[in-house]
């Protein structure tokens, strides 16, 4: 069978390289653990992208920050991932993520199938939309403006992890 979906995993890598044992908290980021390697994330034998099942390949984004990369390379190389993919995967948690949000925004603007999990944050925070998450706006954007754009609720960035692994496992590989 041919591969049928090129999916995009966005959403702020909460680790860095200039840490020491960077990698043990590298393997705990949803990407790695969706790839079944750190080393797939890292430091990927192609970076065209990683298999993750027949039906299901990662094309991106690599930690680029450990390849000493330019902030223009990794937008170029980030963008075209974007326009190359079928769908995009987004994790949000907090507002202060602009490169995640500018990613969203343009995936959206090529109208791809999103998939935007969000933490939601208590009842008292964020009280202008019923998401509760500073990142409201722009997922409230994309639903009004891309009928392939689906919000998911979490209650934790662990549970936002589980709910996109359970999505490549169960929606993904069922096509």
């Amino acid at each position: 069978m041919e591969t049928q979906y090129k999916l995009f995993f966005g959403g702020a890598f909460g680790f860095d390289h200039r840490d020491e044992d960077y990698e043990i908290a590298a393997a705990e980021d949803y990407r790695a653990q969706i790839l079944g390697s750190v080393q797939a994330l890292l430091k990927p034998k192609d970076m065209s992208g990683v298999s993750i099942n027949d039906n299901v390949y990662y094309i991106g984004p690599f930690y680029f920050e450990a390849e000493s990369l330019k902030a223009e390379d990794i937008i170029m190389c980030e963008k075209q991932m974007i326009e190359q993919c079928s769908d995009a995967v987004f994790v949000l948690d907090d507002a202060a993520c602009p490169g995640t949000i500018a990613e969203i925004m343009y995936a959206n603007s090529l109208q791809k199938t999103l998939h935007l999990f969000y933490v939601r944050h208590n009842d008292d925070e964020e009280t202008e939309s019923t998401l509760h998450t500073p990142c409201w706006y722009p997922l409230i954007f994309c639903k009004q403006t891309n009928k392939s754009a689906i919000l998911y609720e979490c209650e934790s960035i662990q549970d936002a992890a589980r709910k996109v692994i359970d999505l490549i496992t169960f929606h993904y590989n069922q096509e």
